[in-house]
């Protein structure tokens, strides 16, 4: 039966109040509803088929459900049209009557469906009540988001989905398990799950899947007999047939049950070795729920501790636990976590009840933010020790190894080395080795923001209980910090290495005779350093180089003048008192000469006078003396200025001359790659000062020389121009040098050959 329109009459026509009315459109989507703003455009959209709805100004008259002033006129066919001509025409001046189309109803959930009555209960999962099991074609499973004719639980006892809804906690709470799966346990917001950690969700529930059957493997155990995994040592049979009535024979060769943990440790390790390719928040959430899951596992007791170390238990999941806290430390400095997100997953694992042998990861996820606010005091400098007061309380920044080593890494990529080396500075750690091994970068990190001095002082200058960085020094070490603080450079990444091309670093130079007598410090105060030869040659070296770089940013040679005999005195009558005082102070008096303009030529004289010290300390054999004879570079007459500091010791001298001909034949590759390299200059100044010498040994070096040159001529195509050079340099002083005829004739007849060969 059609409803007719309702028809009123204002009581007092003088005071009839002008009918305004909104257009309202149904539309059923889950209890909703719609809105249309324009009336035309309604009127132009409607099919043949239409209904009308009546909208009165009356709040009081009474309404079908739809609101107070809402009247549903249905559709009664071509009857009802006419009669809603007539009526528009008699009420013209009291309504407004407007057209909409039928309501189309849209998915809903089924507790809103207005086809199908629901009555909502908190907590009913054993059978549908009353008419819920009921739904229409777009009802929807509050639980599966599916259709409920898809919903596989609708009616299924025990779980019963028809009787979900939202106004129940139960309800939600089960819809949220549906929807995040293991995510839930991190009482995590379904605003803050994101599809990165819904991977990582879906992930570590496969996994748990996979370790399920193996766990309970292990949980069975397996039958074995003793001496499978120990052997007898029951003197009765020794290795024949078993004696069953020998009490200990009968202990050895039963069966008894073993609990063997490998496949769990092996399936774990499979899952941690994915996890590290996986993004952030997704290895955190699989890092974390691995972890509770080890937690749990049963530790069964064995008769005795099987050979694996993974077989046992407690000694694999706590070495599964040591790495899934290492990896969660890493990610937790590294990356960048949301605040809330970082306290949950740190909360989570708080809140785990850890079993006896895991006591010692209590507070191994206690990592401090990169905000909190004892070390973002440290950083900035406003902390220069790490410890603070806070009400009353001591508070220190002690961090572990793995929490340090992320910190410098990060910073380090940042390139906040002053940062770095604040931190470095004041951070404590329980294990010292670690975090001395990251000191040793100290002083080049300090050098990468330019700050030369300070990083010159910080080899010198104890620093806490653990002394001066430079006693943990290699050879290579001491001389990549003298190249940097001479170049005022470093090597481009963050590696301490040598490199060939160097990058300039702005800042100011050193103080004048600060780096000679830090580098002659180190030396006496570091007795392995002291004795080896490589750090003496690159002490050299680094006062043979030039301190400006190239174009290119590469090391030049640097050829100083040799110093007249007066010079060479003053510095010569000093040296002995400095050496001494800088075995005990770093901070010595250099005189005069150090100051001057030829202030390198005086330190390399000084450092002459410290390698002599360092022979005459040396026990026999000598090594390295060649490398030592190279480091010099052009400057050929500080060599013959060690050479004459030994030659009054004649065994000493006999030893350095018996090293240097025994390396030339050791090791004539490298020897001829630097005299390739070096080129024909180099060895006509070189070969002179051996050849030159009133010692019948060093003259066997320059011998050597010659005849290495002579062996390798295919090699080096510059040997006539030595021959012409020696022949110019050499024979006409050879009678001076008291050399025998002998060495004269065989001297003559090589440089000879040098000419005639090429």
């Amino acid at each position: 039966m059609a409803l007719q329109p309702e028809v009123r009459h204002s009581p007092e026509p003088e005071k009839r109040r002008a009918a305004k009315f909104q257009l309202k459109a149904v539309a059923m989507r889950s209890g909703g509803e719609g809105r249309c703003d324009d009336t035309a455009s309604l009127e132009a959209a409607v099919p043949e088929e239409r209904s009308v709805i009546v909208i009165s100004d009356d709040e009081g008259e009474v309404s079908l459900g739809l609101g107070n002033s809402v009247l549903l006129i249905e559709d009664a066919g071509e009857d009802s049209i006419l009669q809603e001509k007539k009526t528009l025409e008699v009420l013209d001046e009291e309504l407004a009557i407007t057209f909409s189309r039928k309501a189309h109803v849209m998915p809903h959930a089924r507790y809103d469906c207005s086809m199908h009555p629901f009555t909502r209960f908190e907590e009913e999962t054993q059978i549908p009540i009353e008419k819920n099991a009921s739904f229409c074609a777009e009802c929807y499973c509050y639980l599966c988001d599916k259709p409920a004719s898809e919903c596989l639980h609708w009616t299924a006892p025990e779980y019963c989905h028809c009787n979900a809804h939202n106004k129940s906690q139960y309800w939600k709470q089960q819809r949220d398990v549906a929807l995040v799966g293991v995510l839930t346990v991190f009482n995590l917001d379904l605003t803050e799950i994101d599809t990165e950690l819904k991977e990582g969700g879906n992930k570590l529930h496969c996994f748990l899947l996979d370790l399920w059957p193996v766990y309970q493997e292990y949980l069975k155990g397996s039958l074995l007999k003793r001496d499978t995994v120990e052997r007898c040592l029951c003197s009765c049979h020794k290795g024949k047939a078993v004696n069953h009535k020998c009490n200990m024979c009968a202990l050895n060769h039963t069966l008894v049950k073993f609990f063997n943990y490998t496949q769990v440790h092996k399936t774990v390790t499979d899952f941690l070795n994915h996890i590290d390719e996986e993004k952030p928040k997704a290895a955190a959430v699989m890092l974390l729920g691995t972890a509770k899951e080890l937690i749990i596992h049963k530790v069964l007791p064995n008769p005795f501790t099987l050979k694996d170390p993974l077989a046992n238990i407690k000694d694999s999941s706590v070495n599964l636990m040591t790495r899934i806290m290492t990896t969660l430390q890493r990610l937790l400095v590294l990356k960048e976590y949301p605040k809330t997100l970082y306290d949950k997953f740190v909360g989570f694992f708080q809140r785990l009840r850890l079993p006896p042998h895991f006591y010692s990861f209590t507070s191994s996820l206690n990592v401090m933010r990169w905000d909190n606010c004892l070390l973002t005091s440290v950083l900035a400098g406003q902390n220069l020790t790490g410890v603070r007061t806070s009400k009353g309380k001591k508070e220190c920044l002690w961090e572990a190894l793995t929490v340090v080593q992320s910190r410098v890494m990060r910073l380090e990529n940042d390139k906040s080395y002053r940062q770095l080396v604040r931190y470095l500075n004041a951070v404590q750690c329980p294990e010292s080795a670690g975090l001395v091994n990251l000191r040793k970068k100290l002083c080049f990190y300090i050098c990468k923001y330019g700050d030369f001095s300070n990083a010159a002082y910080s080899l010198i200058v104890p620093r806490g209980t653990q002394g001066n960085i430079c006693k943990y020094f290699t050879p290579a070490l001491f001389e990549l910090h003298m190249a940097m603080l001479r170049l005022r450079s470093c090597p481009p990444g963050n590696e301490a290495e040598w490199t060939d091309v160097w990058g300039p670093q702005s800042g100011s130079p050193l103080k004048r005779g600060l780096l000679i007598r830090t580098a002659l410090h180190i030396l006496f105060c570091n007795n392995n350093l002291f004795r080896e030869s490589k750090c003496w040659s690159s002490l050299v070296r680094m006062w043979c180089m030039s301190e400006m770089l190239s174009k290119e940013g590469r090391v030049m040679p640097l050829c100083l003048y040799e110093p007249d005999k007066v010079f060479l005195q003053k510095v010569m009558s000093s040296s002995c008192s400095i050496l001494d005082e800088l075995q005990r102070v770093p901070n010595v008096f250099l005189p005069q000469p150090f100051h001057k303009v030829f202030h390198n030529t005086a330190e390399l004289i000084l450092i002459v006078q410290a390698v002599v010290r360092f022979l005459m300390a040396t026990m026999p054999p000598l090594k390295g003396m060649l490398e030592l004879i190279a480091a010099f570079g052009l400057n050929h007459w500080a060599l013959s200025l060690l050479i004459e500091g030994i030659s009054s010791m004649s065994d000493l001298l006999w030893q350095f001359v018996s090293c240097v001909n025994r390396e030339l034949h050791e090791e004539e590759q490298r020897i001829l790659e630097l005299l390739i390299n070096r080129g024909p200059n180099y060895v006509s100044h070189l070969v002179p000062v051996f050849l030159l010498h009133h010692s019948e040994g060093v003259r066997s070096v320059g011998f050597c020389f010659i005849d290495f040159v002579l062996k390798n001529m295919a090699h080096i195509p510059w040997s006539g121009t030595l021959g012409n050079c020696l022949e110019m340099k050499v024979l006409p002083f050879s009678h001076s040098y008291s050399i025998s005829q002998g060495e004269q004739k065989r001297l003559t007849a090589n440089i000879g050959r040098l000419i005639t060969r090429s």
